[in-house]
């Protein structure tokens, strides 16, 4: 989740970031974007993603993908949650609210399982 299709690192099949904006609840906001934070690091690469958004183009996160064991995404999508409401599937809002608003802490073991899946 969070690949949208005009981001370098997107994904063509996903839904435009501007299409997204304003569609997550404001009272969401903070919840998603403390479990977006504290997901475990997949994969990370050098450099940084720059808000897509904004014409200024600020630098906003390093360059890195974050799971919970069963939802992947990119690190800057906690910072289009909470600087432009991007919503997120109803699905993960489900999985999320169930573990409590925190994703578990994944060992390094798992996190190579995962990797390998992929």
């Amino acid at each position: 989740m969070g690949h949208f299709k005009d981001l370098p690192h997107g994904d063509s099949a996903e839904i435009g970031l501007a299409d997204a904006r304003g569609k997550l609840a404001e009272h969401l906001v903070a919840p998603v974007v403390g479990y977006l934070n504290a997901g475990s690091t997949l994969a990370a690469a050098a450099g940084h993603t720059f808000d897509e958004l904004d014409p200024a183009r600020p630098e906003i996160a390093p360059l890195a993908i974050l799971t919970d064991g069963e939802w992947f995404w990119p690190s800057d999508l906690p910072y289009y949650v909470e600087t432009y409401r991007v919503g997120v599937p109803e699905e993960f809002l489900r999985h999320a609210e169930a573990s409590g608003w925190r994703p578990p802490q994944l060992s390094l073991q798992r996190l190579v399982e995962i990797a390998e899946e992929m």
